[in-house]
């Protein structure tokens, strides 16, 4: 059976069931991600025969390889750059100097992110002066409120984010509670909706945000959905962009995975943006699959997620976002005038809301926005800051703030995962929290299940929520997106979650540390050292 769309075309029923499309995936998409995989894995394969066939001679050479190794070590030392990074080189070029050096170069080289950075330094030229042109003067909001000029100057002279007022916040501490309003919300769009995240999944949430989102394109409604080929492997096929568009739906797939090797394919679209005609925007750490609705209990048992809703002036801010990474999906050049059309929107301002600055990270603007805001919050700490995070693999300079914010009798305490959804990456993340108690910082598990939320919460008047991680993928190589509060009434709903998150949770200590199974600190430190990698 199938149900025509408004040009009469037919949809398959095929795709109209989640679990229908999974079983009809199996034997072309996932089939064709491991060819993909298999690809990759055999260009790699000779590569590094060519490479170890040319090392077996390298010994014989004696005091040629020694100068090929210091040569090259010295250059990473003095190169700039995190000591991390360079430190997850050095077992690949001491146990292998040549291999290792030929494998470095490959991924500095980085074609496909080349070509990503190129693209995306293009389309902000045109589309950053419109971000910061348009909006309220910056004076009358540093006059109101003082003492957020700091971070708010950062963030304009480095990425020319704007700060807002008069923009309202709603808080949603699940996922659960965040679908359902964003489901209402969609059914009253009239312009647009602008669609973004990492992970779209077949599955029951998707099936009924889909079903809305066909009703409003039929009703000329302009519907955009950009998805990682990564994380939404399952829906990664010209097949299913094909399927979406008979709907009158448009999709893009950022950075299609394709069977080359190119370090390019490590900068993934982690972003979550669901914009409504420029006037409603969501963010935070849900993606689009069961687990984030809690409509099923996977093995980690509940999955405790966070998404906030922005009504207002700053939801500008992401409409301009997503159009961005649109076009460089797209592989289009807009003006100004196109990225005006959908951002210069009349929108209500509501009173007494604080300050609002929406703002997104990559691999390639030159800055560390997002730990920058985070080592910001902790830096400006006076009582406490409270911090929900699934993941735990940190960085120096991550460290260091929060170590700086504990040791100035700063309340810095941290919740994380009871379960794992990727091993090694948790067996690693529990040996930073050894560091972490050391250094007086409060970790606490959260023992219903998993914790993916992603947010800062300090003294009652500074927050941010978004999508960003504390690993190195997140700060270092991924798109990202998340909102910074200053004196937003919001904050107050944001740190009563965390306490009430807090009474499901056990502390680990020192002592309870040390209970930690064997194994799991072995492959910890084990792969400490590829912490830059995970």
């Amino acid at each position: 059976m199938k149900k025509k769309n408004e040009r009469g075309e037919g949809v398959e029923s095929d795709f109209k069931s989640p679990l229908k499309y999974a079983r009809f995936l199996k034997p072309f998409v996932y089939s064709k991600m491991l060819l993909i995989i298999l690809l990759l894995l055999a260009q790699f394969a000779i590569y590094l025969t060519l490479v170890l066939r040319f090392e077996r001679f390298i010994p014989y050479l004696g005091w040629t390889n020694l100068a090929l190794s210091i040569l090259f070590l010295s250059y990473l030392a003095n190169k700039q750059g995190k000591n991390e990074f360079k430190l997850a080189w050095l077992f690949p070029i001491l146990i292998f100097p040549f291999f290792g050096i030929v494998l470095y170069f490959m991924c500095k080289v980085n074609f496909g992110g080349r070509r990503l950075k190129k693209s995306l330094r293009l389309i902000k030229k045109e589309s950053e002066p419109v971000m910061i042109t348009g909006t309220e003067d910056s004076s009358a909001v540093f006059e109101e409120y003082p003492k957020v000029r700091d971070i708010a100057e950062y963030l304009r002279r480095t990425s020319s984010y704007p700060s807002y007022t008069g923009t309202k916040e709603t808080y949603f501490p699940s996922g659960e509670e965040a679908f359902a309003d964003i489901k209402e919300r969609l059914k009253a769009a009239e312009h647009f909706i602008f669609i973004e995240y990492f992970i779209i999944e077949p599955s029951r949430i998707w099936h009924e945000i889909l079903d809305i989102l066909r009703e409003k394109a039929l009703q000329g409604v302009d519907v955009r959905i950009l998805y990682d080929s990564l994380g939404s492997g399952a829906y990664s096929t010209r097949r299913y962009e094909r399927y979406l568009e008979r709907s009158g739906i448009k999709a893009k797939i950022f950075m299609p995975f394709v069977p080359v090797f190119d370090t390019g394919l490590n900068n993934r679209d982690h972003r979550k943006i669901l914009d409504i005609d420029g006037k409603t925007v969501y963010t935070g750490g849900i993606n689009i699959s069961d687990e984030y609705a809690n409509y099923e209990h996977p093995r980690f048992g509940y999955w405790k997620d966070t998404a906030i809703r922005l009504d207002g002036p700053a939801v500008r801010t992401f409409t301009i976002m997503f159009l961005q990474l649109w076009n460089v999906a797209n592989k289009t050049m807009e003006e100004a005038s196109g990225y005006r059309k959908f951002a210069d929107v009349p929108c209500e301002k509501h009173s007494g809301q604080g300050v609002t600055i929406p703002y997104g990270d990559d691999a390639f603007n030159g800055e560390d926005v997002a730990e920058n805001v985070y080592n910001y919050i902790l830096a400006k700490a006076h009582d406490y800051v409270h911090i929900m995070t699934p993941y735990t693999i940190l960085d120096n300079t991550m460290i260091n703030a929060l170590s700086f914010a504990a040791k100035r009798g700063v309340d810095v305490s941290v919740i994380v995962p009871k379960h794992y959804d990727h091993y090694i990456t948790f067996c690693v993340g529990r040996t930073f929290i050894k560091t972490l108690i050391e250094k007086g910082i409060r970790v606490y598990e959260y023992n219903p299940g998993f914790i993916h939320a992603k947010s800062f919460v300090s003294d009652g008047n500074r927050a941010t929520v978004g999508s960003i991680n504390l690993d190195y993928r997140s700060l270092f190589h991924h798109f990202e997106c998340g909102v910074f509060l200053y004196k937003s009434p919001e904050i107050g709903h944001i740190e009563e979650d965390f306490q009430n998150t807090l009474k499901d949770c056990r502390q680990i200590t020192a002592e309870s540390y040390k209970k930690i199974p064997l194994i799991t600190r072995i492959v910890g430190w084990s792969f400490r050292i590829f912490s830059p990698l995970l």
